[in-house]
């Protein structure tokens, strides 16, 4: 039996970058969880965090 795999994003904004192209990072590292055969991708939710989409 195969252990289900997520993965828990915390939409990081690297430095120089900006939050849209954030999203557009875990919109990708979604996409290529899915294809790998990941059954789950959580976002975490943070507020008030300026490094943090």
């Amino acid at each position: 039996m195969a252990t289900p795999l997520t993965v828990l994003d915390l939409v990081p904004i690297s430095s120089g970058s900006t939050a849209p192209q954030a999203l557009r990072n875990s919109i990708d590292l979604a996409k290529r969880a899915e294809a790998l055969g990941y059954t789950r991708f959580w976002f975490a939710e943070h507020h008030l965090n300026p490094g943090i989409a």
